[in-house]
């Protein structure tokens, strides 16, 4: 029997007869039905679980690569380290989310499973990228298959070159910023008036502006830390001082002209915060680049290394020359910037010398930097947990020998779910974590009980006896690892407009424009379909909803803490336990959703199915949404003060 490999929407016209075809990706698997060719997907030969499986290959590949000896006997984690911080924690974190080699075992992983599964005496390929083609010749290799064809990628001595330069820029960047930085003066040490320093950490695209009630203006917020930061404020020994680090503008949205505004600007914004590039100083950029010719020594070494060229490998299938440039990123570009956050937060605490530092995102590159530099200088560290935790979430992860990976000294959770989670799959000690509830689930709680919803519905321009339909979810995934929704979208735009009396709302993610959405529903045809700004506020769409539609998104908790259904689409993703457990319905991808959207919005049977598991989970996930979750945080910060 011949197995033939079909990857993208020319599929059907490179059919061989008499073969059995597997569609490896949904565009052949479209392009296959709509020509009436007999085929298999992935996930119908494999099964549903096939893919988060392959994705459990990935992340325990990433995990062995830090463990395995690439010179001289010893392991990355033993051959480089800034000041007793293990590097590989910030190199697993790039190598996993950022480089293709976690995709390359993926694919050996599912050649692998197919192969077992079909036992093919012979195997060709049509329109799969090279890479994957060349891969798929290694597995037959060590199935004993034989495969039709000579596919040759693109060489990388380029791209490592690039690579190469690109890290010698970066460090040119921070020599810029010290001399920026000098010129323009650094921060004024915070007021000493007695109060103790919180400082809190955050990201500065998540700062936006709302109606104040009060005064009638507009307010600037943080969106995590929205309650939290005029609490601590309020507390008459405690003195909020705010660190930002990132961009103002969200990188998918971030212009070249925003990039060139922001180093033309010699003299900060005054804002609510201080951006932590005002403490690049010239020993953050001399450390910087101390760690850089130390990396470039060890990348000189590991690229001529045999034992290095044997760590790419997944179950026999060797591909080091497809990911030479992967290893040159994590080298040359990860260290040298996680080395550079790490001094930059370090000046910053030596400068404010806070008794606490609050943080988010903590499990991140700069979560981790931030984390060690406290550890450092002694000053205690408090996380709160921003979005959902979901099985396979790699940042999250870790092993018992993992003990010395940068991690807080205590993490405000949600809910005894994402205890669980931490305690069994993130080897956090239990003492360490504290129920606490979810600040942004008690406001929306209590917005939902106070807003009247008839009025938002009537801006919003829905009609009494419509029903209102929202979109929150990313169009484009943020990494390989994560689904989106834009293969879906055009999908659920046409469905919705077969359903009568529905209209459907789109609020793009923070981090992307509306015109990808747009674009898709002017090909769709329009529909009752239309795209809200990304800054309108999520939280009154979310009372004003009768249903939401996403695919990976927090959103979905918050939907279920104001009673509403949700729907998930591109099944499956890391929601796929609120579908399992019964509290949302899902789509698989590639499947029409019309039927669930009308199960969804008009029957009564199902509504109360989710509504009797909705409540279930809401108790476990968030704590019960008592209004008290600012309240136990802030107390958290009275008992971690230094």
């Amino acid at each position: 029997m011949t197995l033939l490999f079909c990857a993208g929407r020319q599929a059907a016209e490179a059919v061989l007869p008499g073969a059995r075809i597997l569609a490896w990706d949904e565009a052949a698997a479209q392009a296959l039905a709509s020509a009436r060719v007999p085929c298999e997907t992935i996930e119908g030969l494999l099964g549903p679980k096939a893919r988060v499986e392959t994705e459990a290959a990935a992340i325990a590949w990433t995990k062995s690569f830090g463990k395995r000896p690439l010179l001289e006997g010893r392991s990355f984690r033993e051959l480089i380290a800034w000041k007793g911080v293990a590097l590989f924690y910030f190199a697993e974190l790039y190598l996993y989310h950022s480089t293709a080699a976690p995709g390359l075992v993926r694919a050996i992983e599912l050649f692998h499973r197919v192969l077992e599964k079909t036992v093919p005496r012979e195997v060709e390929a049509v329109g799969l990228d090279p890479a994957e083609a060349l891969l798929l010749q290694r597995t037959c290799t060590a199935h004993g298959v034989l495969f039709h064809g000579d596919p040759r990628p693109a060489g990388s001595r380029i791209a490592v070159f690039r690579t190469s330069l690109e890290s010698r820029w970066n460090n040119a960047k921070a020599a810029l910023a010290a001399l920026k930085g000098a010129l323009s003066g650094r921060p004024q040490r915070p007021l000493q008036d007695g109060r103790r320093i919180v400082l809190f950490l955050t990201h500065a695209a998540f700062w936006k502006s709302r109606r104040d009630d009060s005064s009638g203006g507009e307010r600037e917020y943080e969106h995590y830390f929205d309650s939290l930061l005029p609490a601590v404020a309020a507390e008459p020994q405690l003195r909020p001082f705010v660190l930002a680090v990132g961009p103002r503008s969200a990188f998918r949205r971030r212009s070249a002209r925003d990039r060139l505004g922001e180093w033309l600007r010699l003299h900060p914004e005054a804002g609510p915060y201080v951006h932590a590039n005002r403490f690049t100083t010239w020993r953050v950029a001399a450390e910087t680049l101390r760690a850089t010719r130390q990396v470039r020594a060890l990348w000189r070494s590991l690229r001529r290394s045999p034992a290095a060229h044997e760590a790419f490998t997944h179950r026999g299938v060797t591909f080091f020359d497809l990911a030479q440039r992967d290893l040159a990123g994590t080298l040359l570009l990860q260290l040298p910037w996680a080395v550079r956050s790490y001094e930059e937060m370090a000046a910053a605490l030596r400068a404010t010398h806070p008794a606490l530092v609050l943080l988010y995102a903590e499990s991140s590159g700069w979560g981790r930097a931030a984390v060690a530099a406290c550890r450092a200088h002694g000053v205690p560290s408090l996380a709160l947990q921003h979005g959902i935790l979901y099985p396979g979430y790699y940042s999250y992860l870790h092993g018992p020998d993992e003990a010395d990976c940068p991690r807080p000294d205590r993490t405000a959770v949600f809910g005894d779910a994402a205890k669980r989670f931490l305690v069994e799959q993130g080897g956090y000690a239990p003492e360490s974590l504290v129920v606490t509830g979810s600040p942004k689930f008690d406001a929306l709680l209590s917005l939902a009980r106070g807003l009247d919803r008839a009025a938002v519905r009537e801006r919003l321009g829905v009609a009494a006896g419509e029903k209102l339909l929202l979109v929150a979810s990313r169009f484009r995934a943020i990494r390989d690892t994560h689904q989106s929704i834009g293969s879906a979208f055009p999908n659920l735009v046409a469905a919705a407009a077969a359903l009568p009396g529905v209209q459907l709302l789109v609020k793009p993610h923070p981090a992307e424009s509306a015109d990808a959405y747009e674009r898709a529903i002017r090909q769709a045809g329009g529909g009752r379909a239309r795209v809200l700004s990304p800054g309108t506020d999520l939280l009154e769409l979310l009372v004003a909803m009768d249903a939401l539609v996403t695919v990976e998104s927090l959103s979905a908790v918050e939907a279920l803490v104001v009673g509403r259904p949700v729907l998930v689409l591109n099944m499956p993703t890391n929601l796929a336990e609120m579908v399992e457990q019964g509290m949302a319905l899902g789509v698989p991808a590639g499947e029409d959703p019309q039927h669930a959207l009308r199960s969804l919005l008009f029957d009564a049977a199902t509504g109360r199915r989710l509504a009797s598991a909705r409540e279930r989970y809401v108790g476990d996930v968030a704590h019960g949404v008592d209004g008290l979750a600012t309240a136990r945080i802030l107390a958290l910060v009275r008992d971690g003060l230094a």
